[in-house]
């Protein structure tokens, strides 16, 4: 990870809101709530055996707790001991129905990028691998052909996962960039790997500022294929100054859910949040590297640990719905920037989920923003039999009920209102 940079000060540009208009009408078919809470993962570091990483049984039990079923961390492999203890951790979170990322890099003296290594690793993890990644950043690591470094690299572990004995299930995943403007040095190669690479941090501000920028420099090397971002957050060191800001753990809460849905939104499969946990005790607060996680050094939970859990809750489904449903609705009262993703569960419920994309932090005056919510009228082209709504980020319950009808008021926050709604 390389905090710095990454930042697009990009105009925010709404693809589906009720901006600039008093009243907004839609008709859309749903996606899938399976598709997009199998987009939400985290970055662990399970081989930190002298960090909070080392309490493997918090680790376990945090994420059978959160719902989290995607896990990126890095290809690691010494003595048998050390092996077999790593991948066993990997193999009891694939229990849970977690599956793995998993980087594969030059500088942890792997030898030769080989079938057999690959495979290698695959079964200690009981086959919980779901992808290998290239290399992490080499565009900052100091090594002074790392273009030629990094391609290479990429079509030997493309030619080794391709001659997997069971390959079929497991993708590649291209190198990332610290800086995604690097990307043109390496080149354009997504014929070796199924799909693109982007690490994209706000920077402290709105999650969505980093389009359109960031996505059109990862295109550099992936083509046309789809987008992973395998790294992006918020982190709370408000006392280090000496890179990108830092949000409070207020803001947090409201700005990461938010940065799930606008990246699934701009057609990003799969985010992976940096990080799980705070590494290590850093009471000042003076150092980003350790205030990425969702939970602290301590073991306990940030309030965005609990808006992630809650909006995980409400929206996972066991399966994609077999016929999504078109549903016609519209939104008055507001000429507010209100962004919106709707979703379709298998059983035929739908998931509308409304927020205001807005700043939540002042990052000059290091102070949370009390962002009133915002007033409107929903409406139903057709009568829904009950109506749910829930506010991840600040309850796990329902927050109101509403039931036949086609008309109701609702308040839109600066975080994701979920608003469940089934018709007959």
């Amino acid at each position: 990870m390389f905090v710095a940079a990454i930042f697009a000060a990009a105009c925010h540009k709404q693809e589906a809101s009720a901006a600039e208009s008093s009243s907004h009408t839609f008709t859309e078919t749903p996606r899938s709530a399976y598709g997009f809470v199998n987009s939400i993962g985290v970055n662990t570091h399970l081989n930190y055996f002298d960090r909070l990483y080392g309490n493997f049984p918090l680790v376990q039990r945090e994420l059978a707790s959160i719902g989290i079923l995607h896990l990126r961390d890095g290809v690691h492999l010494q003595n048998a001991d050390y092996n077999s203890m790593i991948y066993g951790r990997w193999a009891q979170l694939g229990k849970l129905g977690i599956r793995f990322d998993a980087v594969v890099d030059p500088r942890n003296n792997l030898g030769p990028i080989t079938p057999e290594l690959l495979e290698k690793v695959y079964l200690l993890s009981d086959r919980t691998i779901e992808s290998f990644e290239g290399p992490n950043e080499m565009d900052v690591s100091g090594t002074s052909n790392w273009s030629t470094v990094d391609r290479d690299f990429n079509d030997s572990l493309y030619r080794a996962v391709r001659q997997m004995q069971d390959n079929r299930s497991v993708k590649l995943i291209g190198p990332s960039m610290a800086f995604a403007s690097h990307g043109h040095q390496v080149g354009d190669i997504s014929g070796r790997n199924d799909f693109g690479n982007l690490h994209s941090y706000p920077a402290g501000k709105l999650p969505s500022t980093i389009f359109p920028e960031q996505t059109e420099f990862a295109k550099d090397l992936s083509g046309s294929h789809a987008i992973i971002m395998t790294e992006s957050g918020y982190h709370n060191a408000l006392n280090d100054h000496s890179d990108q800001p830092g949000v409070s753990e207020t803001a947090a809460a409201r700005y990461i859910p938010r940065l799930f849905l606008e990246n699934y939104i701009h057609g990003i499969p799969r985010t992976y949040l940096y990080e799980l946990l705070d590494e290590s005790p850093d009471p000042g607060f003076k150092d980003n590297q350790l205030h990425w996680g969702l939970i602290r050094a301590d073991g306990t939970e940030k309030p965005a640990f609990s808006a992630l859990k809650n909006l995980i809750s409400e929206l996972k489904d066991q399966a994609e719905p077999s016929h999504p449903h078109p549903l016609t609705w519209s939104l008055s009262g507001t000429k507010s920037v209100i962004d919106h993703m709707l979703l379709e569960k298998s059983n035929g419920e739908i998931d509308l989920i409304l927020w205001q994309e807005i700043p939540s932090f002042d990052s000059r005056r290091q102070a949370d923003l009390n962002n009133a919510p915002v007033v409107a009228d929903l409406t139903l082209a057709v009568r829904a039999k009950s109506v749910r709504i829930y506010e991840p980020t600040l309850q796990a319950g329902l927050v109101r009920t509403f039931s036949e009808t086609t008309r109701f008021s609702i308040e839109i926050p600066d975080h994701p209102l979920v608003i469940q709604i089934l018709t007959p």
